[in-house]
């Protein structure tokens, strides 16, 4: 039972990008954007996640 456990947390970023991938193609289409927008989106949305101080505990965010 516990090999099951883990290998779902192995196969849990295949399972997350998957989600992320049908979930950009919805925004695709939903708003009509090129690849170039996309890969744009993307990118700056990796900017901002990578700038994200995550030395702040929750409450310090309000």
């Amino acid at each position: 039972m516990n090999e099951n456990v883990l290998d779902k947390k192995n196969d849990s970023p295949k399972i997350a990008k998957k989600h992320v991938m049908r979930y950009i193609d919805d925004l695709q289409r939903h708003f009509n954007l090129s690849d170039e927008q996309i890969v744009k989106i993307l990118t700056e949305s990796t900017a901002s996640f990578k700038k994200k101080d995550s030395t702040k505990k929750w409450w310090q965010i309000f």
